[in-house]
């Protein structure tokens, strides 16, 4: 008898007993249905022949494989490729191929190729250095026809072998990294307490299940609606985003939020109008798009089984943009954009203009997939790239500004106004920001941007933002406003705290967590505990997930010591460090716990170490030279912050403590120059002007003192008219 047909009897026998023993008005049991099994691909090829044809051969299709002569594409015919010294050679056994490159410790050691790693314009390889553990090599082979070559993916930097890039690093670990994306039902199986992997799959590739989800149920039972989910964005988001993984086992349909965390569409990943920059690949850009609002989708451009564009060349856009658009878009407008009266040029594409491109990887060209307006006039204010200029390479960003609005006017300002604007930090952005957050006509990644850009901020716009952003119905804007949840007062911070905490989606409540553990250290309702301590669970279980990254220990860390729980907070951030040794929020958490438990002198040796690693970190220097003014050592405390400010100039405290600094080393006229930049620069910040006040009055320019002190008055209220009193009196 098989299990289902023992199932299937054992099913009805208990029913019969139901009804023969139980009173009459008892209600069956009913048990859960089978779950659906992962099956593999070429089940579904009987079938779906026609999409398995257009599957197999395609980038998911060769994500991974073993490999052979059909699915290696690089020269193993004893080449070789030299890098900083190192020559790393590719050959071939009767067992397999084999690369001899620079190991963990530096020597040369042999490496069997496990699997290939993609197909086009790139391949990379990926080598067993340990039991279980998978590195992906950083010497790829360029597939392009115009390339075959082997070229490396950081030509311009020297790597050394305990480099944070090199390819034997946790940052190319292919079981952390990797695996998610390039196979099907991925389970990571790290053992945190020997720090091997156990890796396993239920397909080696990205194959049909990875966006239809397992398929025994629908094998079995063909005409049960399977509930295929191709070409659906959160689908394809679960690899086409850059984002934290908070759960294992997600199935197309599910909610893309318990699963994952999306990055912010933030600087450094993003540019400051929100344009990609780091490799961010497409979830984020999309998101940011007019065309994400109307409802047009990944499978609206792409073959879901090919993974290619759905028409080639403008006819791509043009099958919406036109005189005659698609009716299922009702707010396309009808005009014909394919002609010079729209674009200005000959032989240009529509990509060309609201997509341009970036290569990663050394040869891998992909667009953004924001298609947004050209926006020169955003180039002179914010530096940002744009389209225009990436073809008019001789001419200026003022040249293409005016271009533009001589030939359609003034821009509209919009969605990138506003991201570039969050990443100003301006005294006068408050207002805006803050409206921004709150428009449900703008994208809920915009409006997160906004809000977590209100730290700096203190009046009643940015207050009165966050307390609706933490109720609001989009979860990326309740997201960005649980960064700022210590600024609303006791009862409301309260009360949001245990909606967020019941939040139906995961990325929610294990963002909620870490602010409500120092609840626990005082009096709360036995209701209240229960909730906290559940929510508490589910974060420990995020980073257990992901317990071979230091990220997760020092987020570990930081509810422990949230808790009280000083010794478990060390112990935490130590093991972060035992993974990556030059961690650095790890070292700089871990001096900032020693001075929060009177051990400030020993954290010294943590920041002093933060201090020298490479490439230097404006948050390690600006930590370090903080310690160093509490051990009275003012002159080489002065030589951190200002590294620090040289570092990120763009980060308003930066310049505020190095000013302080240099007034302090007797600088006073320094202090003052930096100060006046900030003041350019961000505004009129109640800090900045009220360190200008002060100095200025120490140093006896009375004028210049009283100006600052009127607009300290003007703009902050009654707080103020002491300082100004003093200043006018002792002038």
């Amino acid at each position: 008898m098989t299990a289902r047909l023992r199932r299937a009897a054992s099913t009805a026998a208990l029913c019969v007993l139901l009804v023969a023993c139980g009173p009459p008005e008892s209600t069956p049991q009913v048990l859960p249905p089978p779950e659906a099994a992962y099956v593999g691909s070429e089940a579904c090829a009987g079938c779906h022949a026609r999409a398995f044809e257009r599957w197999s051969g395609s980038h998911h299709d060769l994500a991974m494989r073993t490999p052979s002569p059909a699915t290696v594409v690089g020269d193993f015919e004893d080449a070789s490729f030299t890098k900083d010294g190192v020559t790393t050679r590719f050959h071939r056994r009767d067992d397999g191929y084999f690369v001899d490159t620079d190991g963990p410790s530096g020597a040369v050691e042999s490496y069997r190729v496990v699997y290939t790693f993609g197909i086009a314009p790139l391949q990379q390889y990926l080598l067993e250095t340990e039991p279980g553990r998978l590195q992906a090599l950083g010497v790829a082979w360029d597939a392009r026809p115009a390339g075959r070559r082997w070229f490396h993916l950081y030509p311009n930097e020297r790597i050394a072998h305990d480099d944070i890039l090199h390819w034997t690093s946790d940052s190319q670990n292919w079981n952390s990294i990797c695996a998610d994306c390039h196979s099907t039902n991925v389970r990571k199986r790290f053992d945190a307490g020997t720090g091997t992997f156990a890796t396993a799959y239920s397909v080696m590739n990205v194959g049909c299940e990875a966006c239809h989800g397992p398929g025994s149920l629908h094998a079995a039972a063909p005409e049960a609606d399977y509930g295929a989910a191709a070409g659906a964005i959160d689908t394809c988001a679960q690899c086409h985003s850059r984002r934290a993984q908070l759960a294992e086992g997600f199935r197309p349909g599910a909610a893309f939020l318990d699963h994952y965390l999306p990055a912010a569409v933030t600087p450094p990943l993003y540019h400051a109008d929100g344009q990609i920059h780091d490799e961010v690949y497409v979830y984020g850009s999309f998101l940011q798009s007019r065309m994400y609002q109307e409802g047009v989708t990944c499978g609206n451009c792409h073959d879901p089984h090919t993974a290619e564009p759905l028409l080639a060349g403008d006819g791509l856009c043009t099958q919406c943009h036109s005189e005659t658009p698609r009716p299922d878009f009702p707010t396309l407008t009808a005009r014909r954009y394919d002609d010079d009266a729209h674009h200005f040029h000959e032989d240009v594409q529509c990509v060309d203009c609201h997509m341009p491109s970036k290569v990663y990887m050394g040869v891998d060209d992909r667009r953004d997939h924001g298609f947004r307006v050209p926006r020169p006039d955003l180039t002179q204010s914010f530096g940002v790239p744009n389209a225009c200029n990436g073809c008019h390479e001789d001419q200026s960003p003022s040249w293409a500004a005016d271009e533009i609005a001589r030939r359609t006017g003034p821009p509209a300002p919009g969605a990138a106004d506003i991201l570039a604007l969050a990443t100003t930090q301006r005294f006068d952005a408050e207002r805006a920001l803050s409206e921004a957050a709150a428009d449900p006509g703008l994208p809920g990644l915009v409006r997160r941007s906004a809000l977590l850009a209100l730290g700096p901020y203190e009046f009643g716009f940015s207050q009165d933002a966050i307390a609706a952003g933490l109720r609001d119905a989009d979860p990326f804007v309740r997201l960005g406003a649980l960064e700022h949840l210590s600024r609303l007062p006791d009862a409301p911070r309260l009360a949001a705290l245990r909606r967020l905490l019941r939040d139906p989606l995961r990325a929610v409540r294990v963002s909620a967590a870490p602010a409500a553990a120092p609840l626990l250290a005082g009096s709360v309702s036995p209701t209240d505990r229960a909730l906290i301590e559940d929510a508490l669970e589910e974060h420990r279980a995020v980073q257990e997930l992901n317990a071979e990254r230091p990220e997760a220990h020092t987020n570990l860390a930081v509810v422990h010591a949230a808790c009280g729980d000083d010794a478990a907070a060390e112990a935490a951030l130590r093991r972060a460090l035992d993974i990556a040794p030059h961690w650095i929020p790890a070292l700089v958490n871990l001096a900032d716990l020693y001075r929060a438990s009177g051990r400030d002198a020993e954290g010294g040796v943590h920041l002093a170490e933060a201090a020298r690693i490479r490439p230097p970190s404006s948050e390690a220097a600006y930590a370090y030279g903080l310690w160093l003014f509490r051990q009275d050592q003012s002159a080489r405390a002065l030589e951190q912050l200002q590294r620090a400010y040289e570092l990120d100039p763009e980060h308003l405290r930066n310049g505020y403590v190095y000013a302080l600094a240099l007034h302090n080393a007797g600088e006073g006229a320094s202090a003052i120059s930096v100060l006046e930049d900030s003041l350019a620069k961000f505004g009129g910040h109640r800090a900045t002007l009220e360190a200008l006040a002060t100095i200025s009055r120490d140093l006896g320019e009375t004028q210049a003192a009283l100006h600052h002190a009127e607009r300290l008055v003007a703009t902050f209220g009654v707080r103020y008219e002491g300082l100004l009193r003093e200043i006018e009196e002792g002038g």
